[in-house]
C-alpha cells in the first residue's frame, strides 16, 4: 500500500506542475490588467465612449464530456454573480453552483471573487456509485467586448470530499483530498444575444477513478439577455 500511494503521488507531481505552469499566463493577465491601468488619456477617451452592455441573464446548452446547461445572472448592477449548471453522460452526473462578487474594474473587464460547490455521481463500477461533493475558492477574470464576444479565466484551490474512501480493481479514492482549479473560456458573438461558446478546464482533486482528475471540454451555444 505504501509503495501504491507513492507511485500514485511520483504520477501526480507532473500533472500538477504543468497545472502550475499553466496558471502562470492567467495571473500575468490579471495581474497587468490590475497594475498598469488605463493612462489618462486612454481613461478620458474610454469615458466618453458609450459603456459596453453585460448581460443580465445567460443561458448555454454544451456538448463534449456529455451534455449539459449553464445559467447565470447579474444581480446589484453586476456587482453579484450567481452561476449554476447540469452535466451528465452514461454513468455520471455533475451538477454545479457558483457565487461571484466583483471586486475590481467594471463590469465588463473586472476581477471577481468566486466560491463555488460541485457535486458529483459516477458509476465506477465494482457495484459502486461514487457520491462526491467538493467546495472551491479562487479567482474569475471576466472580458467582454463591446461586440458581445467574451473571454474568461478561473482559478484556485478546491477540496473534494466523500463518506468513504473508495477502491475498484487496485485503483481508490480517498475520503478527502485537495486540488487546483484551472479553467479557461470563451463565447465569439454571432449575432446581438446569441454566440459560439467553448470552455476548457481541469480539477486536480481526486475525482475520478484512476486518473484522478476531472477535466473538462465543452462547446455549445449562448443565448442572453
Amino acid at each position: 500500500m505504501d509503495l501504491s500511494r507513492r507511485t500514485r503521488s511520483q504520477t501526480q507531481t507532473p500533472r500538477l506542475t504543468a497545472v502550475l505552469h499553466a496558471l502562470f499566463p492567467v495571473f500575468f493577465l490579471v495581474a497587468s490588467t490590475i497594475a498598469l491601468g488605463p493612462s489618462p488619456a486612454r481613461a478620458e477617451t474610454e469615458a466618453a465612449a458609450p459603456a459596453i452592455a453585460v448581460p443580465t441573464v445567460e443561458l448555454r446548452f454544451m456538448g463534449g464530456f456529455g451534455v449539459g446547461a449553464e445559467a447565470a445572472g447579474s444581480l446589484f448592477d453586476h456587482r453579484l454573480r450567481l452561476d449554476g449548471s447540469v452535466r451528465g453522460g452514461p454513468g455520471a452526473v455533475l451538477g454545479e453552483g457558483a457565487v461571484q462578487v466583483r471586486v475590481v474594474g467594471p463590469a465588463a473587464s473586472a476581477l471577481w471573487l468566486r466560491g463555488g460547490y460541485l457535486f458529483q455521481g459516477f458509476n465506477i463500477g465494482c457495484s459502486i456509485v461514487d457520491r462526491a461533493t467538493a467546495l472551491d475558492a479562487g479567482l474569475a477574470y471576466r472580458k467582454r467586448w463591446a461586440g458581445g464576444s467574451l473571454f474568461v479565466a478561473e482559478t484556485g484551490v478546491e477540496r473534494v470530499t466523500r463518506p468513504t474512501g473508495l477502491s475498484c480493481n487496485d485503483s481508490v479514492l480517498g475520503a478527502e483530498s485537495s486540488g487546483l482549479r484551472v479553467s479557461v473560456g470563451g463565447q465569439y458573438a454571432l449575432t446581438r444575444g446569441v454566440g459560439l461558446y467553448g470552455r476548457i478546464g481541469v480539477r486536480t482533486g481526486q475525482h475520478i477513478m484512476e486518473i484522478a482528475i476531472l477535466p473538462e471540454a465543452w462547446i455549445g451555444l449562448a443565448f442572453e439577455m
